[in-house]
């Protein structure tokens, strides 16, 4: 079933949408509104036709909206069907309808027909489960899509440096969520963070960024071993001094020494440095220098020799500063501090060493190692310069280098939203499976579908002709009053008909035809058409039917004919028989024979009688295009107006005249006076002649007698309009005919 008509094509000049719930679609529409294109788009639907490649249809079909199901067919009269179908052919196809002869072939057919509508049912059901559970499987997907997105937001536009990884997936959600998919996930945390990344980006992508040059491990050569030796040797004064044996004897030559040097330094009254008696200063200087020799002063000499070199080593051991100034080694910075301050800790503790050999060079001394200390700083600055190695081939090799820092940064990504895609590739992998069921059991459902329609195939062999096609046909002329041709078989092997004057050969029969018997035989051949099907292999599909316009301007006479048709065949009897139907007319007068006459609230009628009600529709022109609006019924029931307009146009048919004057006669009075037509004419103001002549005729001609008159010499609009005038003049009504005499025909 077709839910919604989208146009826009010729007088469509925007988008015009009707939109239906209901197998019954009833469109009216003055001339040129656009009619013609609504169903000509509907016959050419699967011909891709470039006039209507901006038009669409939305469907039941759960396998594709946009078109419908291959168990339905449109089926279309128009004025270009008429034309191909008789004008461009001197023969028709055919129309295979079941013949009653065969009762266990009908039954069989009826049995298979009933069967395939319940797997129908059943196939329906399935796939709307399984659209349904595609719609439950999408909207999750959405969400884990929605969330994924967010790395987009977090890591693009601006000076982000990040943006670079995201070439070609900023536009498409669902194309960059499948990136995210394709990425495995890492057996372990990735080597660096998002931050590291980030960091290593700003450095890389540096306009002014260069590379650093290695730094140079700290060398400390420290002392020779003569000095490590001479270091450990006693120093101490001569022997052969008077005081040597003394010196010998307290074992403290520097005690010595040092009072030498407070004797030297005095005065020439001086005061003996170890007893504080008077002395000789002069003497006890020749003894005191005689104790501490030429070989004395060297050593000592030698000793401060050995400290200044020792502390100008320690003062050339340089401070790195790059360590602090660098980010790439700010994680060395630390570590590389405390190494350097332990070095110079020691170092100056060696330094002082030396510092109290010089004060007491009798004693002997020795320096503590620093190897380990050393070992320990150049360590450091190894594993500086190994990274500023790693950082001088990245910028050589700036491709290669952005190109691993991006696979390692969507490892985090994927890393981050592991859960999120765990979770949506079991729900994946469950939906797969869910669908992969439904699909089995959809096709086998078809399958049986298929052996059902095998039956009614080999069944219709048996049953099918187009013999009742043609009966119903002439039937119908006949019964219309059109005796003069009729339709015949024209080719058995073929299965095709002609049409045929009956008193006279005409080689063209169609083209003799007056526009009201042309229309009357191509529409009963549609309606036999959509009754029945093009050969007798061919399966019954659910068939729409779209009806345009099957009153022409010329054909009024025959106008309420066609309604009973219609509603016979397609709106009322036959309801179930069609999927859906379509009725297009200019006519407003058809239109509302069509919705039907008697006045009712739609809260009067049951879901059933709402169902079989029709949908109402009106296509309006504007400068701005064709528009499809809806209507309601009461529009057009309480249109007495229209029937005015239609008995003051003397050119309407009449028929047309006739039908309306009757109806304005019997809603004018049953609403004032509660009187029928046939009461209002038993009057005895109305028993003259002319007046019972004048009640006679409309109901004749309106189709309320039985009998039918077709001969139009009867008719003479000016007397019967001074019969119609006089039917409210004499009720006492002449200022209200007056009044609606004024009334203008219906454009």
């Amino acid at each position: 079933m077709i839910r919604k008509i989208n146009l826009k094509c010729a007088s469509y000049k925007e988008v015009a949408s009707l939109e239906t719930d209901k197998k019954i679609n009833l469109i009216y529409g003055l001339n040129g509104s656009g009619k013609s294109t609504f169903s000509e788009y509907l016959r050419r639907l699967d011909d891709n036709d470039e006039r209507f490649s901006r038009c669409s249809i939305e469907t039941d079909n759960a396998e594709n909206k946009s078109k419908l199901s291959q168990n339905e067919k449109i089926l279309v009269y128009n004025q270009k069907w008429v034309n191909e179908s008789f004008y461009e052919n001197p023969t028709l196809k055919g129309i295979f309808s079941l013949s009653k002869e065969n009762t266990n072939a009908k039954k069989k057919i009826d049995s298979a027909n009933q069967e395939k509508e319940k797997l129908e049912k059943l196939k329906n059901t399935k796939e709307a489960d399984k659209e349904k559970s595609k719609k439950s499987f999408d909207n999750k997907k959405s969400k884990v899509i929605d969330s994924v997105w967010k790395v987009k937001t977090d890591y693009t536009g601006g000076e982000r440096k990040t943006d670079k990884f995201f070439k070609g997936l900023k536009s498409d959600k669902t194309e960059f969520f499948n990136h995210i998919l394709k990425i495995s996930k890492p057996a372990s945390a990735p080597l660096k963070s998002i931050d590291d990344i980030k960091k290593e980006l700003d450095i890389i992508t540096n306009k002014n960024v260069t590379k650093i040059l290695p730094l140079n491990l700290v060398k400390f050569n420290g002392l020779s071993d003569d000095d490590i030796s001479f270091l450990k040797k006693e120093i101490v004064g001569s022997r052969n001094s008077t005081f040597s044996s003394l010196l010998e004897h307290l074992q403290n030559s520097d005690w010595v020494n040092a009072g030498f040097k407070y004797v030297e330094n005095q005065n020439e009254s001086a005061l003996c440095p170890f007893c504080q008696q008077k002395i000789d200063k002069s003497h006890l200087l020749s003894e005191l220098k005689s104790c501490f020799d030429k070989s004395y002063e060297q050593d000592k000499h030698k000793l401060q020799s050995i400290r200044d070199n020792y502390k100008n080593q320690i003062e050339n051991i340089s401070t790195e500063s790059i360590f602090k100034q660098n980010d790439l080694l700010k994680e060395y910075s630390l570590n590389y501090e405390t190494t350097l301050e332990s070095l110079k800790n020691k170092l100056n503790k060696n330094l002082d060493v030396i510092k109290e050999k010089i004060s007491t060079p009798s004693k002997p001394v020795v320096l503590n190692s620093v190897e380990s200390e050393l070992l320990s700083l150049n360590t450091v600055i190894q594993s500086a310069n190994t990274k500023i190695d790693d950082f001088n081939t990245k910028i050589d090799q700036k491709d290669k280098t952005l190109k691993i820092l991006e696979n390692l940064f969507w490892q985090n990504i994927r890393l981050q939203y592991d859960v999120s895609i765990s979770n949506y590739e079991i729900e994946k992998t469950e939906f797969e499976k869910e669908q992969k069921t439904f699909d089995s059991e959809i096709e086998e459902i078809k399958e049986k579908i298929e052996e059902q329609n095998n039956i009614i195939a080999e069944q219709s062999k048996l049953v099918s002709n187009i013999d009742e096609a043609v009966s119903n046909i002439n039937n119908r002329l006949v019964d219309l009053g059109i005796d003069s041709f009729q339709i015949v078989k024209h080719d058995n092997d073929k299965a095709e008909y002609k049409l045929v004057r009956l008193e006279e050969s005409v080689d063209d029969v169609f083209e003799s035809l007056s526009e009201g018997e042309k229309m009357i035989i191509s529409f009963l051949y549609f309606i036999e058409e959509c009754k029945g099907k093009e050969d007798s292999k061919t399966m019954d599909k659910k068939k729409i039917v779209v009806i345009d316009d099957p009153i022409s301007s010329l054909s009024h006479i025959y106008v309420f004919n066609v309604a009973e048709l219609v509603k016979a065949e397609f709106t009322k009897d036959n309801f179930d028989k069609w999927e859906q139907v379509f009725i297009l007319t200019h006519s407003l007068y058809f239109f509302y024979e069509l919705v039907g006459q008697k006045k009712f609230s739609r809260k009067e009628l049951s879901e059933a009688q709402l169902a079989k009600f029709p949908n109402l529709y009106r296509l309006i022109k504007s400068p701005s295009g064709t528009k499809i609006v809806t209507m309601q019924a009461n529009e057009i029931q309480n249109d007495y107006q229209m029937y005015w307009s239609v008995v003051n146009n003397k050119d309407n048919q009449p028929a047309l005249i006739a039908n309306c004057m009757r109806n304005i006669i019997d809603y004018f009075f049953g609403f004032i006076e509660k009187n029928a037509l046939v009461e209002v004419f038993q009057r005895k103001e109305f028993k003259d002649t002319k007046y019972q002549a004048f009640y006679r005729y409309i109901n004749r001609e309106s189709h309320s007698d039985n009998i039918n008159i077709y001969d139009m010499k009867e008719f003479d609009y000016s007397n019967f309009q001074e019969a119609f005038h006089e039917v409210f003049s004499l009720a006492g009504y002449e200022e209200h005919y007056n009044t609606m005499k004024k009334i203008g025909i219906e454009g």
